[in-house]
C-alpha cells in the first residue's frame, strides 16, 4: 500500500490530485507553486541523477541549508535512491558539520550555498576520503568554485542527468515505493546533545507516519492547509509535525524568502497550523510586548485592559469555571477590536491550531497566546519517540502539562520517575552506537526518555525536567531548574537564564538580556548605551531585571526563589557551546564555563571579572572580557 511509506504518499498524491500545489516558494518577494507532479518529478529526477553519479544502496547523504523544496526534493530523492539521509542545522560551525559528516558515514553532500561550501572547504581535507560529491542548490556567486574544486556539483545538474536517465525509467519511483518495506529506516535525526555529542537517532517510515497518524485521531489537519516551514528540518518537530503531516493530508507546504524574512512571510501567509518551539513562542510575546511599549498611550491602555480580561477569561475556562457575564461580554468587544487585529499583525490571523514542543514552555507564555484566542496544544516527544507521546485534547488542555498519551502509545513512570514510552512511534536505534541502543530500552521494550515527571490524578503527565538536571539544595529541597528559567524567559527583557542550587544553600541564576527589547527600554527613558556588554551591567537595567526576577518569585515556594543573580556582557549562543542548535541551554557546558562566576554568586562579592573565550561565525577564537556585577534579590 503507498500511504505505508513517505515516497509511496508522494506517489499516491501525485496520482491523485497532480495539478494541485504541495509547496511555495517565496523568490522575490512572490510565492512560487510548485505541483504535486512536479514535486514528483524532481524526486524521482534527483534520485535516479544520484545514481548514475555513483550513489549505491546503503549510501548516506547529508543535508545543510535553511529549509527549501531542495532540501526535501534531496531527503526524499536519497530515500529513494535506496540511501539515508540526514540534516545538520544551517547555523553549525566547520567542526560540527565535520562531526556530522563523518559519523553519519556521508557519501554525498547536498548544501545551500556559498556560505555552506566555504565551511565544507574549512574541513575538506578531513572529509574528502569519504565524499564522492558536493551538491550546491544556490550557486549566485559561485560559478569561480566549480572550476576550482570538481568535488562540486549544481543541483540542477544533477536534476538533468536524472532526466535522462528517466527516459528508460519513468515509473522508477513508483516502483521504489512498491519495494521499500515500512519498517526499514527512513532518516537519521540528531538528538538534541544537551548533556553530550549529538546522536543520530533512526526513524523508520512506519515510526513517523504511526506517529502522524495518532497525533491525527488527537488533531485534524485538511487537505490544502496552509502550513509555513518555520522550524529547522534538521528536527523531528518539523519532519514529523510538518513535513510528513504535509504528505499525509495533502497540505500546502510554505517556505520562507530567509529565515531572516520569516517574521513578513509569516504575516502574508497568515497559516491555518503553526507550530514551534517555546522560543519560537517567547520570540512572537517579546515581540508583541516590545512593541506596546514603544505603542502611544492608548493603544498601550486598551491592549493592557484587554490583556487582563483575556487572561482573566482563559483562567477560568482552563479551570472549568465562568467568568462572569460582564468578563465574557467585554471579552468578545475586545476580541473583535484588539485581539483579532493583533493576531494578524503577526500572522497568526487564521490559525486554526497551535502547537508549542522540544522544550519546557512557561505557563504564563501558554496562557497568553490562549488569551489571545489560539488553540495552542502543548506535545511531549523527542527523536527517539517520533516526536511525539503525549498531547492535549481540544477539550482537556492544562498549561501546566504535556497532555496524554496519543492513541497507540503507552506512557508509563520507572520507579525513579522516569517517563517511558512504548509504541509504533519510538525509533530503530542510534546509529553505530549499539550500546546506547540497548541502554535506551528497558527489558519489556519502553524508551527510556530521560526526562523525569509524574501523572496526575487528571490522567495528565507532569514534566519536571531533564532527569539528571533536577536539583537538590543542601536543606533537602528538590526542584526543577527548567520550571524556574522558563517563567524567567517569559519576560520580555530576558532572552535566557540558568539557574543555579544543587548542592547549595539557595537558588542563582545567570541571566542573559534580550538586546533589542532593553535596548527599546533604555531609549524610551534616556539611557546611553553603547554596546550590549554596556547596556547589560547599567545600574538601571539590573534594576529592571530585578523587578522582573521579583515577580516570578512570587510563585515559587520562598526557598526555591532566586536569592542573587549576575547579567552576562554576551547573549548565550550556540556558536559558544553555551546552548544547543534548538536553544537549549548546555547546563553541563554553562556550569564549567561559569563556574567561577556561578561560586562567587555564592560568596559575598559584589562583582566578578569575567574572561571567557568566544567563537565568531567565521571560526574565528577571541578572548572576551569584562566586570559582571552581581545583585541581590529583595525578597
Amino acid at each position: 500500500m503507498l500511504e505505508n511509506t513517505l515516497i509511496g504518499l508522494i506517489v499516491k498524491n501525485a496520482n491523485e490530485m497532480p495539478d494541485d500545489v504541495a509547496m511555495r516558494e517565496k523568490r522575490y518577494g512572490v510565492w512560487k507553486p510548485m505541483t504535486w507532479r512536479e514535486f514528483q518529478e524532481k524526486i524521482q529526477r534527483f534520485a535516479l541523477g544520484l545514481r548514475a553519479m555513483g550513489f549505491e544502496d546503503g549510501n548516506n547523504l547529508a543535508i545543510i541549508g535553511d529549509n527549501k523544496p531542495e532540501w526535501v526534493i534531496a531527503e526524499f530523492g536519497c530515500m529513494a535512491a535506496g540511501g539515508l539521509p540526514t540534516g545538520a542545522y544551517p547555523d553549525s560551525l566547520a567542526e560540527e558539520m565535520e562531526y556530522l559528516i563523518s559519523y553519519s558515514d556521508a557519501r554525498f553532500l547536498v548544501v545551500r550555498d556559498q556560505e555552506q561550501v566555504d565551511k565544507i572547504l574549512v574541513i575538506w581535507d578531513k572529509i574528502k576520503d569519504n565524499i564522492k560529491k558536493v551538491i550546491v542548490w544556490d550557486s549566485r556567486g559561485m560559478s569561480h568554485y566549480y572550476e576550482e574544486y570538481p568535488f562540486l556539483e549544481r543541483f540542477e545538474t544533477v536534476l538533468e542527468i536524472g532526466a535522462k536517465e528517466e527516459i528508460d525509467q519513468k515509473d522508477y519511483l513508483l516502483r521504489k515505493a512498491e519495494e521499500i518495506d515500512p519498517a526499514q529506516a527512513a532518516i537519521m535525526l540528531t538528538t538534541s546533545g544537551t548533556t553530550a555529542l549529538p546522536k543520530l537517532s533512526i526513524l523508520s517510515h512506519e515510526n513517523l507516519i504511526f506517529s502522524c497518524e495518532s497525533y491525527g485521531k488527537v488533531v485534524k489537519m485538511e487537505k490544502g492547509d496552509e502550513m509555513l516551514s518555520a522550524a529547522p528540518l534538521a528536527w523531528i518537530g518539523e519532519q514529523m509535525y510538518n513535513l510528513t503531516r504535509f504528505l499525509m493530508v495533502g497540505a500546502h507546504y510554505n517556505f520562507p524568502e530567509e529565515t531572516e524574512t520569516l517574521r513578513q512571510d509569516l504575516l502574508e501567509l497568515q497559516p491555518y497550523y503553526f507550530g514551534g518551539t517555546p522560543v519560537v513562542w517567547e520570540f512572537l510575546i517579546s515581540t508583541i510586548q516590545a512593541a506596546m511599549d514603544n505603542a502611544d498611550f492608548v493603544k498601550r491602555y486598551f491592549y493592557n485592559l484587554t490583556i487582563r480580561i483575556a487572561l482573566k477569561c482563559t483562567d477560568a475556562d482552563l479551570a472549568g469555571e465562568n467568568p462572569g457575564l460582564w468578563n465574557r461580554f467585554l471579552y468578545r468587544i475586545l476580541n473583535f477590536l484588539v485581539l483579532r487585529p493583533l493576531k494578524n499583525k503577526v500572522g497568526l490571523g487564521r490559525v486554526r491550531l497551535a502547537v508549542t514542543g522540544g522544550g519546557a514552555i512557561s505557563p504564563e507564555v501558554f496562557k497568553y497566546f490562549k488569551a489571545l484566542g489560539l488553540d495552542l496544544r502543548q506535545v511531549f516527544g523527542q527523536s527517539e519517540c517520533g516526536g511525539i507521546a503525549t498531547t492535549h485534547k481540544g477539550d482537556d488542555v492544562r498549561p501546566e502539562t504535556v497532555g496524554v498519551p496519543i492513541p497507540g502509545v503507552e506512557v508509563k513512570l520507572s520507579e525513579d520517575g522516569e517517563i517511558l514510552v512504548r509504541g509504533k512511534n519510538t525509533h530503530l536505534g542510534y546509529y553505530k552506537n549499539e550500546k546506547a541502543t540497548q541502554e535506551g530500552f528497558t527489558e519489556d521494550g519502553f524508551l527510556r526518555t530521560g526526562d523525569a515527571g509524574y501523572f496526575g490524578e487528571d490522567g495528565h503527565l507532569y514534566v519536571f525536567d531533564r532527569a539528571k538536571d533536577i536539583m537538590t539544595l543542601k536543606d533537602g529541597t528538590r526542584f526543577a531548574p527548567q520550571d524556574i528559567e522558563t517563567r524567567l524567559k517569559f519576560s520580555a527583557y530576558i532572552n535566557e537564564a540558568m539557574v543555579c542550587g544543587g548542592d547549595r544553600s539557595y537558588v542563582t541564576a545567570i541571566v542573559s538580556i534580550d538586546l533589542e527589547n532593553v535596548g527599546n527600554w533604555a531609549k524610551k527613558r534616556g539611557i546611553s548605551f553603547t554596546t550590549f556588554q554596556d547596556l547589560s551591567q547599567r545600574r538601571e537595567v539590573y534594576e529592571l531585571i530585578a523587578d522582573e526576577i521579583q515577580k516570578i518569585n512570587e510563585r515559587f515556594p520562598e526557598n526555591i526563589r532566586i536569592k542573587r543573580f549576575t547579567i552576562l556582557l554576551k547573549p548565550l549562543h550556540p556558536d559558544d557551546g553555551e546552548l544547543t542548535r534548538t536553544r537549549k541551554v548546555r547546563r553541563k557546558f554553562v556550569n564549567e564555563r561559569y563556574q567561577a562566576l556561578i561560586e562567587d554568586l555564592y560568596q559575598s562579592k559584589k562583582d566578578h571579572d569575567l574572561d571567557i573565550e568566544i567563537r565568531y561565525e567565521d571560526g574565528r577564537i577571541s578572548t572576551f572580557s569584562g566586570t559582571v556585577a552581581i545583585e541581590e534579590v529583595i525578597q
